[in-house]
């Protein structure tokens, strides 16, 4: 009940931020007494659970329960003693007060026991781009001991006496810079503690693996199937095999049932193919104007062509004929309620139909009229709608006057073999490719099955194929980029596609002499890693390479990012296969889903506790209440509940298991899609 109040009370707290903002959430309730007390509750329930459980046989389960208790301690230490604040300062400006923010969100004047002098604050670019990698302020600490010259920037902060200074901001003429100050000489030590305890505990768990996890395991590699209480008796089953494996496919596909130019002057094709590794600046990177023209002739045609027309012919050609290219169908609109405002009955607008005969933008006229209305009345996707093929109007415009192509200047060009690779990587639909090679996978495996011809080494080819392309495309887009993809919501995607092959893999090996049971998890595991890529590929998503944003450039963004995208491809598993054994109702399958409750659960957790740690290290304090934060927290506490089912024996249940699994899963795609499009906060970049 306890675990279900905090849950209930985060929830619509980050419902009400959306609605009222940061500052009155976090007074109302985050800084309330009562919300500690909860939290308080919470600590002593637990800790009377580790006294009267008898955990203490088991000792990493012991350490596990007593490292969230010391987290507590830590969060609480934290709150009554640290401080918080900022401090701006001007070049070679000299000071000692700085803003401190009060639990109520007020500020008051606060005296650091040493003076901070700005001697220069810079902005690092990209090589060769006005994109900003970095911002530093380079500081002088003077102590009674001496004086220290200290540079912060992004992710790399200054320890002064107890005192810890982030880059924050900075003045818009360059000459100043705002520091975030915060002084924790207590609560962070603790909680790091806590922190350490779960990490070490949590890996030993799987490792070592507790009694629970030995049981399962044993009733998972049981050679036959085992009914739940109530299920059909053994010797009245038909064909074993064709009769499970006939209702797994009926179950997984309820599941799925989701111009001629010769009068306009162009340039010559081979022409283009010589432009396309010309290097410009685009998304804040260096790249091939391919790049750029794969991109604009997918934004305004819908296609990565145009009438026989490459991207990069159809974006050189537009300058050379401005007016004829305005009588062309080019644009394409995908809102027929915007087709029909606007008279369009092609599939391909012409930008002149976007004006009215004594010269005025449509759009405009149409976008007045919506925002005349009162907002129950407005029709939403008409509005988006009309910004995005403002957009498209916008794109063609800036061809038109060579305003989008900027050349690139600089002294430090990418290798050939890069700019080849970026090519490659822009003329294959990669992710098209991996959904259809799933597919294609998933149809083969039946076919494999239904004729009983070398299933299991069928299933293992066409997985190690699939992975092994997906893990290439990753690596490619890596090396193109010179970063880990894992920085906004299309590669986090592709990652969670990618691991959920090499999970899927991993799993019938294991499971390989329990067919029906490696059969589910193999096409369920291919479902999920389609799907994924299908959602990437078709949602809005973009799958622009771009440059890291400056909190980006950290070691811990593989730690954190990797760890939560795969527990979330386990968590995904775990409601598809708990949907076939409701189903199906053989024991194998609801051990299984216990089995990967583990790491699942123990992923999620480190990887929470990890970001906690980078977001020290990035702005000042290791919790926030970030809306991404709160929801990934709430995630973990609801997939605590069915680890406990000594406490909770309903749990025990394999329906009800199966049921909670499957409505569970609707925290992980709040924590993942709502929090990124519908509430926002300092993680919605990440739906970027």
């Amino acid at each position: 009940m306890i675990v279900a109040a905090v849950v209930i009370v985060m929830a619509i707290a980050t419902i009400v931020e959306k609605i009222h903002g940061t500052t009155f959430v976090s007074t109302k309730i985050y800084s309330t007494w009562w919300f500690t007390v909860i939290w308080a509750v919470l600590a002593i329930a637990s800790i009377a659970r580790i006294i009267t459980s008898g955990m203490q046989k088991t000792l990493t389960v012991l350490m596990l329960h007593i490292s969230f208790v010391v987290i507590l301690a830590g969060a609480l230490t934290t709150h009554l003693t640290s401080k918080k604040g900022y401090l701006h300062l001007r070049c070679s400006e000299t000071a000692r007060l700085y803003a401190e923010q009060s639990s109520n969100g007020d500020m008051r004047t606060a005296t650091l026991p040493f003076s901070v002098m700005l001697n220069d604050f810079n902005i690092k670019n990209y090589e060769g781009t006005t994109t900003h990698s970095d911002y530093a302020s380079h500081l002088t600490f003077s102590t009674d001991e001496g004086s220290t010259d200290e540079t912060v920037s992004m992710n790399n902060i200054a320890v002064v006496e107890g005192y810890r200074f982030y880059q924050t901001s900075f003045d818009r003429d360059m000459k100043g810079s705002i520091l975030t100050v915060t002084y924790d000489p207590y609560g962070t030590g603790i909680t790091y503690i806590g922190y350490g305890l779960l990490i070490v505990s949590a890996v030993l768990l799987l490792i070592l693996r507790t009694p629970r996890i030995k049981q399962l395991y044993r009733q998972l590699q049981a050679p036959s199937p085992l009914p739940h209480k109530g299920g059909e008796p053994e010797s009245e089953r038909k064909s074993p095999f064709k009769r499970d494996f006939g209702n797994l496919l009926l179950f997984f596909f309820i599941l799925l049932s989701a111009t001629s130019f010769a009068k306009t002057p162009v340039v010559a094709k081979e022409d283009a193919e010589k432009a396309e590794r010309k290097l410009i600046v685009y998304n804040g990177r260096v790249c091939p104007l391919n790049t750029l023209a794969h991109d604009f002739c997918l934004k305004v045609t819908g296609k990565t062509s145009y009438k026989g027309l490459s991207a990069e012919q159809l974006l050189l050609s537009l300058p050379m004929a401005p007016e004829e290219w305005s009588e062309k169908q080019l644009l394409k609109i995908k809102n027929k309620a915007l087709k029909e405002r606007l008279g369009i009955n092609s599939d391909l607008a012409r930008i002149k139909d976007f004006y009215e005969s004594d010269g005025r933008y449509k759009l405009d006229i149409l976008l007045n009229e919506q925002m005349s209305k009162g907002e129950d009345e407005q029709d939403k996707k008409l509005v988006r709608s009309i910004y995005d093929v403002d957009e498209q109007i916008s794109l063609v415009n800036a061809a038109v006057t060579g305003k989008l192509i900027e050349p690139y200047k600089g002294n430090n060009p990418p290798s050939e073999t890069r700019i080849s690779a970026e090519i490659l990587y822009n003329q294959l639909p990669l992710t098209v490719v991996g959904a259809f090679m799933i597919l294609t996978g998933i149809l083969i495996i039946v076919i494999a099955e239904i004729i009983r011809k070398k299933g299991f080494a069928v299933k293992l080819g066409i997985l190690l194929i699939i992975s092994a392309f997906q893990l290439a495309v990753f690596i490619l887009r890596w090396y193109i980029s010179g970063n880990i993809p894992l920085s906004n919501g299309y590669e986090t995607m592709a990652f969670v596609s990618l691991s959920t092959s090499l999970l899927t893999l991993s799993a019938i090996w294991m499971l390989r002499k329990q067919t029906f049971v490696c059969n589910t998890v193999t096409i369920g595991g291919l479902m999920i890693a389609g799907l994924t890529l299908l959602v990437a590929h078709l949602s809005e998503m973009s799958p622009q390479i771009t440059s890291l944003m400056p909190v980006l450039h950290s070691p811990w963004l593989t730690t954190h990012v990797s760890l939560i995208m795969i527990s979330y491809s386990l968590f995904a598993f775990m409601a598809v296969i708990a949907g076939v054994d409701l189903v199906k109702k053989d024991a194998r399958l609801d051990a299984l889903n216990r089995l990967m409750l583990y790491p699942a659960e123990i992923f999620l957790t480190i990887g929470i506790f990890l970001g906690a740690i980078w977001a020290n290290q990035s702005w000042g304090t290791y919790w926030s209440w970030d809306p991404k934060e709160v929801w990934a927290l709430i995630s973990m506490l609801i997939y605590c509940v069915p680890l406990h089912v000594g406490s909770l024996p309903v749990m025990r249940k394999a329906k009800v298991h199966d049921i909670y699994l499957i409505i569970a899963f609707l925290s992980i795609l709040m924590t993942y899609f709502g929090v990124n499009y519908l509430l926002g906060g300092m993680h919605s970049y990440a739906g970027n």
